[in-house]
């Protein structure tokens, strides 16, 4: 799957011309509502959400290919390591051994390691160059790994053990965090399921309950009869519902986003999801 680094910067730019253009379309409907009054398609109500779609959905593909990306290394990481301990089987250099590990296929791990032999060809300090790879990656794991490997190479002597003690023990850990992460997803799953069993229950209130409200109304409206409900339409209530959709599709996929991957970041895709859904259902099924 599509996975890439996306920088800090490139973050915040990214977030800055999303929330400016949901943003702009939030004025211009309002503009609309009290100016131009041009017929919509949508209400009024109904574009404000689009436009919370607009500005979430750049941040949330965003984040979630930049998140894939460095997932995919820490991954690698341990492979890496150990590779680089044969590599010093043989009594090489820790910096040839890092040349010859960086041939291997570590998906995106492999181009990071590339950039690492390329500034030591071009004569540039290796710890530097690790601390540059640290930086760049911005995992703690990237961050232990370039702070071991620069001891080791303070040290020098035999790494071999050295490295395969660290990838049994990095590989340790990660068998604790996926384990960890695969228990919370029940938790991220829950989300999911309120959000839904929140959508079925207002079908069922607006479908049964509330239309036949309406409808008691009009009878005996026609009759002239007086009803206690008057000024509570069908079409209030149906808002009211989808608003209150909209706000928990939101705050639950940030909360899902919070437990299953540990930041609500990672919680847009989630909330994405559940607002384009909640949006879908109210305007062609509701």
């Amino acid at each position: 799957m599509f996975m890439m680094r996306v920088s800090k910067r490139d973050k915040k730019l990214v977030i800055i011309i999303s929330v400016a253009l949901g943003l702009t379309q939030v004025i211009t409907v309002i503009m609309n509502e009290f100016m131009f009054k041009a017929d919509l398609i949508f209400k009024t109500d109904q574009l404000i959400f689009l436009s919370l779609i607009i500005a979430l959905f750049p941040p949330a593909i965003i984040n979630f290919v930049d998140m894939r990306w460095r997932l995919s290394i820490d991954k690698n990481i341990p492979e890496f390591l150990r590779e680089l301990s044969e590599a010093g089987r043989t009594g090489v250099t820790l910096t040839r051994a890092l040349d010859l590990a960086s041939k291997r296929r570590y998906g995106p791990l492999s181009s990071e390691l590339e950039r690492i032999v390329t500034k030591l060809s071009w004569g540039g300090n290796f710890e530097d160059s690790l601390k540059k790879f640290a930086e760049r990656i911005e995992t703690k794991l990237a961050k232990r790994t370039s702070i071991l490997l620069t001891e080791i190479n303070r040290s020098g002597g035999d790494i071999k053990d050295v490295l395969d003690t660290i990838s049994r023990h990095i590989r340790e850990l990660q068998s604790i965090e996926d384990e960890r992460r695969s228990q919370l997803q029940t938790y991220v799953g829950i989300v999911y399921i309120a959000f839904f069993i929140f959508i079925f229950i207002d079908y069922i209130l607006l479908k049964t309950f509330f239309a036949k409200i309406e409808a008691l109304k009009e009878s005996l409206s026609d009759v002239g009869g007086l009803f206690l409900m008057k000024e509570l339409s069908y079409e209030s209530i149906k808002t009211i519902m989808f608003h209150m959709s909209i706000m928990q599709g939101l705050f639950g996929g940030l909360i899902a986003g919070k437990m299953g991957e540990g930041a609500i970041g990672a919680g847009l895709k989630h909330s994405l999801i559940l607002i384009i859904t909640a949006f879908l259902m109210f305007y062609f099924i509701m």
